[in-house]
C-alpha cells in the first residue's frame, strides 16, 4: 500500500493532476531512472519492512527532492491518525499520459488541442509494457475484488503498521505515546531548567563523560521536549545551540540561538511605578542586542566565516558602547582579536599575514587587571550575563587573561616571544579567582598550559613539552558540579594530547606517541568532539609520515599525507617536497618550495632549510649556501631557541666542516629530535674520519636511535666498513666481513638508500 501511495506522488510529481501540470516540471531521464530503481527496490523487496524502515529508506532515497518524502509522509500520517482512509484510486491520465481537458474552458476550446500537441513528446512517465504499469494494475485487480469488510480489516492493519516500530526500537520520545509520563529530571519546569543549565555546562566540560553516562541523541531529543512543554524555560535553546554545534551544523546552531534571543528580548518589568503607570508587565531587554552578535560570531569564527563573525562583533561593539557595558565591550574586543589570531584554524603559522594585516588597537584588550570589583567602571552592578557583582568580577578578569593571552599568541607567531618571566604571561597564563564555581581559572589555566607546551616545541624543548602535557592531562580536578570530571573534551587537552604525541615522536618513543594517539581519538571521537579530533588527526598524520618515510616506505607515507592536506597547506607541501625528491625530481621540488606563500618568519625559516637541504642532495652546494644564508638572517630577528643550530648542523652536514659542526653540537643536542641528533653525530663521525680520527664514538652515538631508520643503520655500516677497508683508518679484516654481513643482511630486509641529506 505505502508503495503504491509512493508511485502514485511519483506520478503527480512528474505529470501533474488532471488538467494542471506539476509545479516541479517532468523528470528529466536520467532522475526517472534513478526514481524508477528506487520504485522496483520497493515492489521486489520480499521482507516486510517496518514504517520506520520504509521511512528512513525514502528519507535517504529522495531527501529534498521535488518534496517528494513531504507530500507522501502527508498522505501516510493521514491514514495512521485516522483521518483519511485507504484509497486505490489513480488518475485516468496514469495510463494516457495525456492531460485532461480544463473545466473552465469549452469542451472545443483550441487550447485543448493545443496544449496536446505541445506535450506529445513529453516524457512518459509509464508505458503498458513496463513492469511499474503491470504492477499497479495488479494490484488494482486484487483491490476491486475486495470487500468493505476486508477494505476495514486492510485499513486496521495499515493504521498498526504505521504505529508499529521494530523489535529493537526504543522510542526517544516517550511523550509522543499518549499517556506516558516525562522524564523525572524534566517533568516540571525547574527541574528541566537545573537539568539543561547541568548538562550545557558538563557537555562544554566533559562531553565524553556525559554521553557516557546519557546518550547523544536522548540528551537532544530530552531538549526538544523541554522546548515543547516547557516554553519558560528558553535555556533549552541555548543547550541545543551548543549540541548542534558538536554536531558541526552552523545553521542549525545559529537558528537555535535566534531563537533563544529571540525568547529572552522580552522580561517582566521590575519597576513596579513605571508598570502601574503604563500599565505594561513586560518591558524590552536590550541583552540579546549585545550577547547574540557574539555567540552567533564565535560560531562563524569556528566554521571559517570570519567576515561574517567580525561583522557581528562591530553590531556587538556599537550595542555594548550605547547601553555602557563595560563586560559586552571587552568580550566582543576579545572575540574580535580571536578571529584575527586564531580565527578558525588549529596551527597558529596558517594565521601570520592575518595576524600582521591586524593592526587594531590592542589597547582595548590589554587593560590593567583588576583588583576589586570597585575597579569596574561604567555599568550597573551584575550586568546582564552575570547573577551577582562577584560573577561580573569574574568574568572581567578571565576576559583580561584571554586579552594578554592573544597578545602572547601574537609575540609567539613573530617569533619575539621570550621565554622569560613577565606580567603579561602570569595573567595569560593563569587567572586567580576565588572560588570560582564556573570553573573560570581552571579553563584559562588549561588554555595557558597548552599554549606553553606548544611554545616549547616549537622551541625544541620537548622534555618539558611532555612533562606539561602530561600534567595536564592527567590533572582530575573536583568541582560541586562534578566531582570526577576529567576534562578532557575541552580544546585544550587536545591540543596538549597532540603536543604528547609529538614530544613522543621527537625523542624517538614512537610506541609512546602511537599509544598517546589511540588514546586520543578514544577521548575525542570525530562525531561529537571534532575541535579536538583534529589536532589528534594531525599529530597522528605527521608523525606517521616521518615514521614510514625513514623506513622507505614511500607509497604508506603518501597515504598518510593525504590526511593533512585540508589542515595545513605547509605542513602538506613541505613533506610532499620531500616525498617528490626521493623520486628523483628534486628542480619540482624546489618549485613546491619556492612557490608557497607563506608569512610566518618560523615557516620561512623552515621552507629555507628544506630548500638547502634538497640542493646539498643534489651537490648544488653554492646554491644551498644561499638558501642557508637566507634562513640564518630570518633566525637572527627572533628568539626561538635552536633554530641558528639547526641551520648550522646544515651547513656543517653540507660542507663537512668540523668548526661549525662545533658550534651547533651543544645546542642541537639540547633543542633538536633524535633524527637531528643522528645527522648530527653522522655528520661528526665522517668529518672526524676525514680528518684521520677515530669516527667510532660518534657512530656509535648515532646508532643508539637508528631502531626506528634502518637505512640511517645502513649508512653508519657503510661507514664502518670505509673505517676497516684494508686501505682505510683502520684495516680489519675479521671486522670488515662482520659489518658487510650485517649490512647484507639488513639490505635483504630494508633495501633503498638512506635520504638523510634531506633531513
Amino acid at each position: 500500500i505505502a508503495t503504491f501511495y509512493l508511485i502514485r506522488i511519483m506520478f503527480q510529481t512528474h505529470f501533474g493532476l488532471r488538467h494542471e501540470r506539476s509545479f516541479y516540471g517532468l523528470f528529466d531521464t536520467r532522475a526517472k531512472l534513478y526514481v524508477f530503481e528506487w520504485l522496483y527496490l520497493f515492489m521486489s523487496t520480499e521482507e516486510e519492512l517496518t514504517w520506520d524502515e520504509y521511512r528512513m529508506l525514502t528519507r535517504d532515497a529522495f531527501e529534498d527532492y521535488r518534496e517528494i518524502n513531504k507530500n507522501f509522509y502527508a498522505i501516510i500520517e493521514q491514514i495512521g491518525s485516522g483521518e483519511a482512509d485507504i484509497n486505490f484510486g489513480i488518475e485516468d491520465e496514469f495510463y494516457t499520459n495525456k492531460y485532461s481537458k480544463d473545466p473552465k474552458l469549452h469542451p472545443n476550446d483550441p487550447y485543448h488541442e493545443a496544449v496536446e500537441l505541445a506535450t506529445r513528446d513529453d516524457l512518459h512517465f509509464s508505458s503498458p509494457f513496463s513492469y511499474i504499469y503491470r504492477w499497479v494494475k495488479r494490484i488494482l485487480a486484487q483491490y476491486s475484488k475486495t470487500s468493505n469488510a476486508d477494505i476495514f480489516k486492510l485499513n486496521e492493519t495499515m493504521r498498526e503498521w504505521i504505529h508499529t516500530y521494530g523489535e529493537d526500537y526504543v522510542s526517544p520520545y516517550p511523550i509522543e505515546n499518549m499517556g506516558t509520563p516525562l522524564p523525572f529530571v524534566i517533568d516540571c519546569s525547574m527541574r528541566a531548567r537545573k537539568w539543561i543549565n547541568e548538562m550545557t555546562f558538563n557537555i562544554q566540560k566533559d562531553l565524553y563523560t556525559t554521553i557516557c553516562d546519557m546518550k547523544f541523541d536522548d540528551i537532544f531529543n530530552y531538549t526538544k521536549i523541554v522546548q515543547k512543554h516547557h516554553p519558560d524555560v528558553i535555556e533549552a535553546f541555548l543547550l541545543e545551540a551548543v549540541l548542534q554545534v558538536q554536531l558541526q551544523d552552523a545553521p542549525s546552531a545559529t537558528k537555535a540561538l535566534k531563537s533563544y534571543f529571540e525568547l529572552s528580548s522580552f522580561e517582566l518589568n521590575s519597576n513596579m511605578l513605571h508598570a502601574m503607570k503604563t500599565h505594561r508587565l513586560g518591558v524590552p531587554n536590550f541583552a540579546p542586542l549585545m550577547y547574540s552578535p557574539i555567540l552567533q560570531a564565535r560560531i562563524c569564527r569556528l566554521f571559517g566565516d570570519l567576515p561574517a563573525a567580525r561583522m557581528l562583533l562591530d553590531e556587538s561593539l556599537q550595542q555594548a558602547q550605547i547601553r555602557n557595558d563595560e563586560i559586552c565591550h571587552q568580550m566582543a574586543n576579545v572575540e574580535m582579536h580571536t578571529c584575527s589570531v586564531i580565527g578558525s584554524d588549529l596551527i597558529l603559522e596558517n594565521n601570520a599575514q592575518r595576524i600582521i594585516e591586524y593592526v587594531d588597537k590592542d589597547r582595548r584588550v590589554l587593560r590593567k587587571a583588576l583588583r576589586h570589583i570597585d575597579d569596574l567602571h561604567g555599568q550597573h552592578r551584575t550586568g546582564p550575563c552575570c547573577l551577582d557583582s562577584e560573577e561580573d568580577f569574574e568574568v572581567v578578569a578571565e576576559l583580561d587573561s584571554y586579552g594578554k593571552m592573544l597578545m602572547i599568541l601574537k609575540k609567539i607567531s613573530a617569533g619575539h616571544f621570550k621565554l622569560r618571566y613577565h606580567r603579561d604571561a602570569e595573567i595569560g597564563f593563569n587567572s586567580q579567582l576565588g572560588s570560582d564555581p564556573e570553573e573560570r581559572g581552571q579553563k584559562v589555566t588549561a588554555y595557558g598550559s597548552s599554549i606553553i607546551c606548544s611554545n616549547a616545541i616549537r622551541n625544541g624543548m620537548y622534555e618539558q613539552a611532555q612533562s606539561v602535557a602530561m600534567q595536564l592531562l592527567e590533572q582530575e580536578p573536583e568541582t560541586e558540579s562534578h566531582n570526577k570530571a576529567h576534562g578532557h573534551n575541552r580544546e585544550p587537552m587536545a591540543v596538549a594530547a597532540a603536543n604528547l604525541i609529538y614530544s613522543c615522536a621527537a625523542q624517538g618513543d614512537l610506541p609512546g606517541a602511537i599509544e598517546a594517539g589511540w588514546e586520543g581519538f578514544f577521548n575525542f571521537p570525530e562525531e561529537h568532539m571534532w575541535q579536538g579530533y583534529r589536532h589528534i588527526k594531525t599529530a597522528v598524520t605527521i608523525v606517521m609520515f616521518e615514521h614510514w618515510f625513514l623506513l622507505n616506505k614511500y607509497a604508506w607515507a603518501t597515504s598518510c599525507l593525504e590526511d593533512l592536506a585540508t589542515f595545513s597547506e605547509f605542513e602538506y607541501k613541505i613533506r610532499k617536497s620531500l616525498l617528490v625528491c626521493v623520486q628523483g625530481r628534486c628542480n619540482e621540488g624546489i618549485n613546491m618550495l619556492l612557490d608557497l606563500n607563506t608569512d610566518d618568519v618560523y615557516l620561512n625559516i623552515r621552507r629555507q632549510m628544506q630548500i638547502g637541504c634538497i640542493y646539498t642532495s643534489i651537490k648544488a652546494f653554492g646554491k644551498a649556501m644561499i638558501a642557508f644564508k637566507e634562513a640564518m638572517i630570518l633566525a637572527s630577528g627572533t628568539t626561538i631557541l635552536g633554530i641558528r643550530a639547526l641551520i648550522l648542523r646544515r651547513m656543517a652536514t653540507m660542507l663537512q666542516a668540523q668548526k661549525v659542526l662545533d658550534q651547533c653540537t651543544e645546542e642541537v643536542l639540547r633543542h633538536s629530535t633524535y633524527v637531528e641528533k643522528i645527522c648530527l653525530h653522522f655528520t661528526a663521525a665522517r668529518t672526524a674520519r676525514m680528518l684521520g680520527k677515530d669516527p667510532r664514538q660518534f657512530l656509535g652515538l648515532a646508532r643508539q636511535w637508528t631502531d626506528d631508520w634502518p637505512a640511517m643503520d645502513k649508512l653508519i655500516l657503510s661507514e664502518l666498513v670505509l673505517l676497516h677497508d684494508p686501505k682505510g683508518l683502520m684495516p680489519n679484516a675479521d671486522k670488515l666481513s662482520e659489518v658487510c654481513e650485517q649490512f647484507g643482511n639488513m639490505e635483504t630486509e630494508y633495501p633503498g638508500k638512506c635520504e638523510w641529506l634531506l633531513m
